[in-house]
């Protein structure tokens, strides 16, 4: 009988209605349940020698058991007992260079639903793996040894581990990272544990350090990270730490004190803090996100330090993600609005007790206004989709849908949801969806379901209405192409100040009031430059002069999300004096929403200096950054030679 539960626990996570497009492993026949991965850490030489051994639980017939790889060299493949097992790597529809190729390993015989393997995987990779950001000992402060990153998500840490690369399956975790340098420190998703016993062969024979971790919390795929190189850790306060290079330590800790108060704050609303300690790692400039939320070690981009803390709010949105997205997973990469529109919610929840009045609402207007612009630049037919929540990803290299959408259009619908039910009640919807899926990865329609019985049980007044409401918009908003079925009217004063000053300044040059952008908040200014970029015919290259001399707005300090919009604007205006600018800007980051959002506008207008300052600064950028930036550019050859 235990037996059966288990069984149809486990077909309930992976027989989803919404199975995962973007694997090539067979999931739905057999599941691993606990990896456990050595790497031994070559970084003058960019090479990662590795073995990983996966425990697997079968559901049901099969004798094989395919797995997907990116570019991985495997050397062989074996049981424990040493016996090995044949394989191949097989080439998929031409998906290579997209999104990988399938590890088809043929077992030693047939296997029944729930009988257990374990198998071991010895292999290297290099840097042709696109999860990872290989630095040189010159391009980190002290120069004196290399670094190394990674960046797994969406469907990267294929190229770093042989496995099933979806996050429809989660699994718990240890690992062992090997140094033969001993200002290489290393640390990993989870908790820090004393070295483990190695179970793979390397050679070596000098002195070693090794960095042991676990994670008992099962993870999907994309929540796997590693930084090494002279990195160390500082306490800031309760469960918190931060981890950079050396020099930038104390003033990276000072920036982010705030962060055990956002956690308290935030568990407040939504319940407790499961994961332990709480780190999160300041990596070079060339990471290209804001932030990644691997449990235990978040990663944020040097960008979120801007000197006022104003730019700690993508330390709030990881936090959030330790329930949003970690704890509760989108099953495949058409529901990431299932990690990112929740996540936004619960941030923007926590906003309330940690920042001035009004700055949620601000941050949701800031969203609306990225919302549009992503759901206006899908216009070819075959990215329509990905003006959705749920993104067509099939034969794709899902980084391609990511957007603003997951996180802006389902933030929003979530927002409309609680105005349906009232905010007391979402709060204790949220509280429950968490503990009823705890650990799970979902689709759309499991959210859909659970909130439907959990408002006929639990709302005692308008029950019927609401849930009518609920059933006509629900799959529109999720499925529908162009804007939302119904639009928010996100309203605050300082709103209407922001715009109100922008326009005079379009109208009628320097207002009187045009000190009173100093004293908003670090959104609120986003909204003057916003306005700025929404009429940016209107504006005179003699306008952008007196813009940029008062405000001192190129090179400015205070912050990325500004700066890119005023970037934007140069580049639209085609305001020459500001082009040097604009490109010192493309230097100083390596995120990818700046990068790319940047040459989207500097193609079309500037398309000469685009190709040469790519060429000069994509050794700069993170694989997942340079690749995207080459597409566009190769479109743009390409649209070019079909009209001569």
């Amino acid at each position: 009988m235990i037996k059966l539960i288990i069984f149809a626990f486990l077909m309930h996570q992976c027989l989803t209605v919404d199975i995962d497009p973007n694997t090539f492993s067979n999931y739905l026949d057999v599941r691993m349940n606990h990896l456990h991965v050595e790497w031994l850490l070559n970084l003058d030489k960019k090479i990662v020698n590795g073995t990983a051994q996966i425990s697997f639980k079968f559901l049901k017939h099969t004798n094989y058991i395919d797995l997907d790889v990116y570019q991985l060299d495997i050397l062989n493949v074996y049981l424990v007992n040493g016996n090995p097992l044949k394989h191949e790597i097989q080439v998929v529809k031409e998906q290579s260079l997209i999104q990988g190729d399938r590890l088809h390993i043929i077992l030693d015989r047939d296997y029944n639903p729930l009988e257990n393997i374990i198998i071991r995987i010895k292999y290297a990779y290099d840097e042709r793996a696109r999860a990872v950001g290989f630095l040189t000992k010159e391009q980190t402060y002290s120069k004196k040894v290399p670094y190394m990153f990674t960046q797994c998500e969406s469907n990267n840490c294929r190229s770093i581990i042989p496995l099933q690369d979806t996050p429809s399956v989660k699994f718990t975790y240890t690992s062992t990272v090997i140094s033969t340098n001993p200002l290489i420190k290393a640390f990993m998703t989870g908790e820090q544990i004393a070295s483990l016993p190695l179970i793979g062969q390397y050679g070596l024979e000098s002195t070693f350090y090794s960095y042991s971790f676990q994670l008992n919390i099962p993870i999907p795929a994309y929540l796997i990270g590693i930084v090494a190189g002279e990195i160390e850790q500082k306490h800031i306060g309760a469960n918190c730490y931060v981890i950079s290079e050396p020099f930038y330590l104390d003033d990276y800790a000072k920036e982010l004190d705030e962060l055990p108060f956002f956690i308290e704050k935030m568990t407040e609303y939504i319940g407790p803090y499961i994961w332990g300690d709480y780190k999160i790692v300041i990596l070079p400039q060339s990471f290209p996100f804001g932030g990644m939320e691997h449990p235990l070690l978040t990663f944020a981009s040097p960008v979120i330090i801007v000197g006022d803390k104003s730019g700690v709010g993508t330390a709030v949105h990881e936090i959030a993600h330790s329930w949003m997205g970690n704890t509760v997973t989108g099953n495949n990469w058409s529901n990431m609005w299932i990690m990112e529109g929740f996540c936004v919610f619960l941030e923007r929840k926590t906003y309330k007790y940690v920042r001035p009045q009004d700055y949620d609402i601000i941050e949701a207007i800031n969203g609306n206004f990225n919302l549009i612009s992503a759901i206006q630049g899908f216009t070819d037919p075959d990215q329509k989709s990905y003006q959705t929540l749920h993104p067509i990803t099939s034969w794709k290299n899902p980084d391609d849908s990511t957007s603003s959408v997951p996180y802006e259009r389902g933030y929003q619908l979530l927002y409309y949801l609680e105005q349906l039910i009232g905010e007391e009640n979402f709060k204790f919807m949220l509280r429950q969806y968490l503990e009823h899926f705890k650990f799970q990865s979902i689709d759309e329609d499991d959210f859909y379901k659970f909130l439907l019985d959990w408002v006929r049980s639990n709302v005692k007044v308008n029950t019927q209405k609401i849930i009518d409401d609920i059933i006509a918009i629900y799959k529109p908003w999720v499925y529908q192409e162009g804007l939302p079925p119904k639009s928010i009217d996100f309203k605050t004063p300082k709103y209407d100040e922001a715009v109100a000053l922008a326009n005079k300044w379009i109208t009628q040059g320097q207002p009187q009031n045009a000190d009173d952008y100093i004293n908003y908040m670090p959104n609120q200014k986003m909204i003057f430059m916003q306005q700025f970029l929404d009429n940016y015919t209107k504006l005179t290259h003699q306008r952008l002069k007196e813009l940029d001399d008062y405000y001192k707005l190129s090179g400015t300090k205070s912050g990325p999300k500004i700066a890119f919009k005023w970037y934007k604007t140069v580049i639209l205006c085609k305001y020459d004096a500001g082009l040097e600018a604009v490109h010192a800007f493309l230097q100083s980051l390596g995120v990818r929403s700046y990068v790319v959002g940047t040459y989207e506008v500097l193609i079309p207008n500037y398309p000469n200096q685009a190709e040469a300052w790519f060429a000069q600064d994509k050794w700069l950028y993170h694989p997942l950054v340079a690749n995207r930036v080459e597409d566009m550019l190769k479109k743009k050859i390409k649209r070019a030679q079909i009209t001569q």
